[in-house]
């Protein structure tokens, strides 16, 4: 779970610090910094997964080119940062397995992760290079107080343990920073920074570091969903994965799996019905139809008419539905989600039915984690006012955008509102926002008819 994160001279996030609970919304002007927002977590995520410029090159989705980090840094007229830095505060599941199915368990629940990026050049092609890297554990006294959000005890209780003073990862030296991971049961080991060419916890995968790899493991589940309506209206074959991956893919093996693990027979197609019928009244009822012949799953739903229709037939909309209420009710899909304007191809009566099914995803702080209580967060960001009206004030982060004055260059970036009676303004020591007003939120209160919404409440 990310529950803070600062990014410092990426994109037009040159300093940028936000707050995140279970459930969060990031609204704000075209070219305020949202899509910006979501890629510096999806860099972190790829970072777990990639060395360090391909990380670069599939941020940019620059197929077939060279990727560009020039282009990440904070840049107008003649500034540039000289540095792009992320820090982000985290809870991890401290049970973890390597990448040989060996378990291991994390000495703290509780890490702040810290990584940072200078431009450096070999033979005049430029790459990124690692400037420092650290990761802190986080005490559970001080983690309680940070955590923010309202949440009660039981589940503080669940996802805060462990102890631990020592630094994981830390780095020294200036010129040529060198980056030491400290032992944790194990000898540790020094890295050349400059030299590496992945960060020291995207590379750790060992059962022999369980914090760092759990670390890893965490940021390594964090996904932007990025639905596209062929993958979602594809059948699964008998080989393919059983989960839903970034694009919407393998959604009727996804359903396959979690029937096959239900307590009472046909709970899981009630449930998705029960929840499609949500968004298209004339639902009876959902299945996956399997083939033999061909191996492939194939989800179908039938109409109160009884006719049913593939999912080749179905809208983009309903299949987006569709693949997160499969989510909501599978408890292991576990971490964070994040999803641009979520709202695309629903209509705007059944626009509440969409929000309200991405707060069932995000667990639920008044119980404690477990099977019936995943620990996940979602991230979504939208232009639309049906969705706003639908939110809480604590659910709110605005974007916004300021004109800054750098050496004699001027130019806009990203500036953080809060709502004042919101528990991201209220929490000591975050660093300076601006409160978001009802003059920001006007665009927001009308519909294109002009019809006037109901306003933020903090329920």
């Amino acid at each position: 779970m990310l529950t803070r994160l600062r990014v410092q001279g990426f994109k037009n996030l040159l300093d940028v610090d936000l707050r995140f609970g279970p459930f969060n919304c990031v609204a704000g002007s075209n070219a305020a910094g949202k899509s910006n927002l979501f890629d510096a977590i999806r860099f972190l995520s790829l970072l777990t997964q990639y060395s360090i410029m391909e990380s670069v090159r599939l941020l940019r989705e620059t197929r077939g080119k060279a990727p560009n980090p020039r282009s990440l840094f904070t840049a107008f007229g003649d500034f540039r940062s000289s540095e792009m830095r992320f820090i982000a505060d985290l809870v991890i599941d401290r049970a973890v397995q390597d990448e040989f199915g060996s378990p291991a368990k994390a000495s703290i629940s509780t890490l702040r992760y810290d990584v940072a990026f200078r431009l450096a050049s070999d033979d005049g092609v430029e790459r990124l290079e690692l400037a420092s890297e650290s990761l802190l554990p986080v005490s559970q006294e001080r983690a309680r107080q940070d955590l923010g959000f309202p949440a009660l005890t039981a589940f503080k209780d669940s996802v805060i343990s462990g102890r631990r003073s020592a630094p994981f990862i830390s780095t020294s030296g200036d010129s040529i920073p060198r980056i030491k991971v400290h032992q944790e049961g194990h000898g540790g080991r020094i890295f050349a920074a400059p030299k590496s060419s992945k960060t020291i916890l995207g590379g750790t995968n060992s059962y022999d570091f369980p914090t760092i790899l759990a670390a890893h493991r965490e940021m390594e589940s964090w996904r932007t969903l990025l639905l596209e309506p062929s993958a979602m209206r594809g059948p699964s074959h008998y080989t393919d994965p059983r989960f839903i991956d970034s694009r919407g893919a393998n959604l009727p093996g996804a359903i396959e799996r979690l029937r096959k693990q239900e307590h009472r027979k046909g709970e899981v197609y009630s449930e998705l019905s029960n929840r499609l019928a949500e968004l298209i009244e004339d639902i009876r009822e959902l299945r996956v139809s399997d083939d033999e012949r061909t191996e492939t799953l194939t989800l179908e739903v039938t109409g109160r008419d009884g006719v049913r229709h593939p999912a080749s037939s179905l809208s983009d909309g309903t299949l987006r539905f569709l693949v997160l209420a499969a989510m909501a009710i599978d408890a292991e899909a576990e971490g964070l989600i994040c999803l641009e304007e979520p709202e695309n191809g629903i209509h705007p009566e059944r626009i509440p039915a969409m929000v309200r099914l991405l707060r069932d995803i995000a667990t639920d702080p008044r119980f404690a984690v477990g099977t019936d209580n995943p620990l996940r967060q979602v991230i979504m960001n939208t232009h639309s006012p049906v969705v706003i009206s639908c939110l809480d004030l604590d659910d709110l982060i605005y974007l916004d955008r300021q004109q800054v004055i750098q050496g004699s260059s001027t130019g806009n970036v990203a500036l953080v509102r809060l709502p004042e009676k919101g528990w991201r303004a209220k929490i000591s020591g975050s660093t300076a926002v601006l409160p978001l007003t009802l003059g920001q939120l006007n665009p927001y209160q009308r519909t294109l008819d002009g019809q006037i919404l109901m306003p933020l409440s903090n329920r």
